[in-house]
């Protein structure tokens, strides 16, 4: 049993539940529910996207994880025990300047695996795009699904360092 699954109360005979005991009961199962967020995280270290390849991103800066979902080795986000539901992942891919070179990026959200959504940018002929981004519905099986963000881009270049511009993934709980 996981901290957020639901105590089954028990009623003793000529026993009557108080408040407080109610508010026991309540409180541990809708702790996960009041809470929205469940993983934030940017990709701060430049890593090469080589072209026409899709490429894991290791976010390497967790900025919210209450659940400890978060694997670094596998670059990946464990959808927790006992917390199966529709979330809503969204990501945002950036590649440092190809120069005058015209590339697509790509956003790629891939759920055990298999990319289950992309989103698409076109560089400009100079060279400055505002990347890649959006959000898409997953439903995760708690304990076993696992979410992944890849880029994609048709020109080789790195991932930026620079503040405001890093690859970033978020992972929020919508709805059971």
């Amino acid at each position: 049993m996981s901290g957020t699954d639901p105590v089954a109360p028990a009623f003793i005979a000529g026993y009557g539940p108080l408040p407080g005991d109610f508010n026991g009961w309540v409180q541990a199962p809708f702790a996960f529910l009041t809470s929205k967020i469940v993983f934030r995280a940017e990709h701060h270290s430049s890593t090469s996207l080589p072209a026409s390849a899709n490429t894991l991103i290791k976010f390497d800066t967790v900025l919210e994880d209450p659940y400890s979902g978060w694997s670094s080795g596998a670059g990946t986000w464990t959808c927790p025990a006992g917390c199966s539901g529709w979330y809503g992942v969204t990501m945002t891919a950036t590649g440092s300047n190809p120069g005058n070179a015209t590339s697509v990026i790509s956003a790629l959200i891939a759920l055990n695996g298999t990319v289950v959504q992309s989103m698409s940018s076109e560089w400009s002929a100079d060279g400055h795009s505002s990347g890649a981004a959006g959000s898409y519905p997953v439903s995760l099986y708690g304990g076993q699904d696992a979410i992944s963000g890849w880029i994609y881009t048709s020109t080789a270049v790195s991932t930026p360092t620079t503040n405001g511009q890093w690859p970033t993934m978020e992972i929020c709980w919508i709805s059971l």
